[in-house]
């Protein structure tokens, strides 16, 4: 053994390899500005002052995933000697990939050659392509990016698109744009580098896009790329881009484009299932049924070539709306078992968003009362002006001072006069009698105000169906120790009174086949494993805790919800969601109530 072995190793093993690389970094900074062969001079056996590479945790990281991409076999013992830190410093590395490819269903993982991507090349690509995009969002430096895809290839990509779109005449929104351009960018690079795409099987879907020919504005924007000279498409490269495109924009892409009858079919099943578990009848809502059906026909678009679309507002739509988000989560666990396919979280953040927008549009039309002593000229003169300040949700009525006294206020947003009144039960916004800048802008902070007042919140943790939740599963919370997913399915359902072994049994089948499908694995170490309500006589919902978190997909859950909901009661499925979201939101919470409940 050398010398240079053995200070290695002690590097490496003592726990002393941050500082050791902290020095050898400065090292890296004053010898390279002086000799352009520094980084072979001052090396300790085959680890050689490289100052390309990463010297920060952050991009350490993104380096080790990018190697991965490329289908390298890493062990932690190679890469603690080639970064010069400890072997738990890696270790938390490769868990934050794990993570990461657990948002795009991706496995890692090992044999006796080391760790590596279990995974197709549309896969990895996906998970390129989720890099690129929080990298482009402005999130890590420009170093990652170059890890991953040249800068200088996206420039050219979008000047070309951008430009076609323009030639075509087409208005298709920016995000749209963006998603195909980077997708683009995404295969090209690969495709430079010889990672080509595995051929898409056709389907009763996918062989709308056989015929290339049928869709000349899609080949159009496509055959851009090959014009400037940017790279060559393979067919299938095309259809995987195809799908791309269309699934990104339908309508703007393929005018006499028509979404099959049968699957608007089940466009409206989704719409009345959401509708029952909100109580609130959204199955009226044209609007609603024509975005959803456009959306999720490109949605499958996108699945079936094995891509995504990546919303950077996902975890503010958790946040803000999120027993919506995990309802619309439980609905389309259904919609995708009976479409085979895997639907990603931002997916289900798009969808939730439709139906927030359509609940909006369902709220009852609100008045605003305008208070005003003068003629009716000037008062109408006025209430025209708040009209192009106001949006149209909002009823304006003038009423008199002695009149309003007599308005039921209930459903009254705001009072806007040009006199001082009484204090009232809803905001009241005093202006002059000649509407200035000021007043308008007085009137718009004011009608802000109500609105944000009316954004919903966190459900209440003493209020009555959170209350009613928490007594359900009184008695139904349990601490065990369970190896696995199987293991903890199985425990859950022995809790559960069955009217025979053959029920059990075939609900248990139903419970193993969504998750071959779709994982139901939510967020924060919470899975929820469900299967088919229509097995189920009655509901019943219980609470494991495993002893130590078990492997629930390519994630770990150390938090497992049963959630055996029946055909009639899905009306209780809202205050049961609001639990489960709060508790992904704050599980030590959520742990402090199982424990009293149990």
């Amino acid at each position: 053994m050398t010398w240079c072995t053995l200070i290695r190793a002690f590097i490496t093993q003592s726990g002393y390899a941050e500082v050791f690389s902290f020095f050898l970094n400065i090292l890296r900074k004053i010898w390279s500005s002086r000799n352009e062969h520094a980084c072979t001079i001052i090396s300790i056996g085959d680890v050689s002052l490289d100052s390309s590479k990463p010297t920060d945790s952050k991009s350490r990281k993104y380096a080790i995933l990018a190697q991965l991409l490329n289908d390298k076999h890493l062990s932690y013992q190679r890469l603690s000697s080639d970064y010069l830190v400890s072997r738990s410093s890696i270790a938390n590395d490769i868990a934050f990939i794990k993570r990461l490819l657990a948002k795009d269903n991706v496995a890692l993982n090992f044999d006796n050659t080391g760790t590596f991507i279990e995974g197709n090349e549309e896969e990895k690509q996906k998970i390129i392509k989720r890099v690129v995009a929080t990298t482009l969002e402005g999130k890590h430096e420009r170093s990652v990016l170059e890890m991953f895809v040249d800068p200088s290839l996206i420039r050219i990509i979008r000047k070309t698109l951008v430009s076609k779109v323009h030639d075509l005449d087409l208005e298709v929104p920016e995000n749209y744009l963006n998603d195909i351009i980077l997708s683009t960018t995404v295969l090209i690079s690969r495709g430079q580098v010889a990672k080509h795409l595995t051929p898409i099987t056709a389907s009763s879907l996918s062989r709308l896009l056989l015929d290339l020919d049928k869709y000349p504005v899609v080949y159009e924007l496509l055959e851009s790329v090959e014009q400037a000279g940017i790279y060559k498409f393979s067919k299938d490269e095309l259809r995987y881009l195809s799908y791309v495109v269309l699934g990104n924009g339908l309508r703007f892409f393929m005018q006499d484009g028509t979404i099959p009858i049968p699957f608007e079919r089940k466009i409206h099943a989704l719409i009345e299932t959401v509708s029952e578990k909100i109580n609130l009848n959204l199955t009226k809502d044209v609007q609603l049924e024509g975005d959803l059906s456009l959306h999720l026909y490109q949605m499958v678009l996108r699945l079936q070539a094995d891509t995504t679309v990546i919303n950077p507002l996902l975890s503010d739509i958790k946040k803000n709306y999120p027993s919506l988000f995990g309802i619309v989560w439980y609905a389309l666990v259904d919609f995708a078992t009976e479409n085979h396919l895997t639907i990603s979280d931002d997916e289900i953040s798009f969808v939730t968003i439709h139906f927030q927008a359509a609940i909006e549009r369902s709220k009852k039309r609100r008045r605003i009362l305008f208070v005003c002593l003068n003629g009716i000229g000037t008062s109408a003169l006025l209430s025209a002006q708040m009209r192009q300040i106001l949006p149209d949700v909002s009823l304006i009525q003038i009423v008199s001072r002695d009149a309003l006294s007599q308005q039921d206020l209930s459903d009254v947003a705001l009072i806007i006069s040009t006199i001082p009144l009484p204090k009232q039960s809803v905001p009241i916004a005093t202006i002059s009698p000649m509407l200035t800048a000021d007043d308008m802008k007085k009137i718009m902070n004011k009608y802000i105000d109500v609105v944000m007042a009316q954004k919903p919140s966190l459900p209440a943790v003493c209020n009555p169906s959170m209350n009613k939740v928490l007594s359900i599963l009184r008695k139904h919370v349990y601490f065990s120790t369970v190896e696995n997913q199987q293991e903890a399915v199985d425990y859950l359902l022995s809790t559960t009174p069955w009217q025979s072994v053959e029920a059990q049994a075939s609900y248990k089948r139903s419970v193993f086949r969504r998750e071959e499908l779709q994982t139901t694995y939510l967020g924060n170490g919470f899975a929820i494993p469900h299967g088919d309500p229509s097995l189920l006589e009655t509901s019943h919902v219980s609470v494991l805790f495993p002893e130590k978190p078990i492997k629930w997909g390519n994630n770990k859950a150390d938090v497992v919800i049963m959630l055996m909901v029946s055909m009639d009661d899905k009306q209780s499925m809202e205050p049961i969601m609001d639990l489960i979201m709060q508790g992904i939101n704050n599980k030590d919470w959520f742990i402090s109530k199982m424990t009293e409940v149990g």
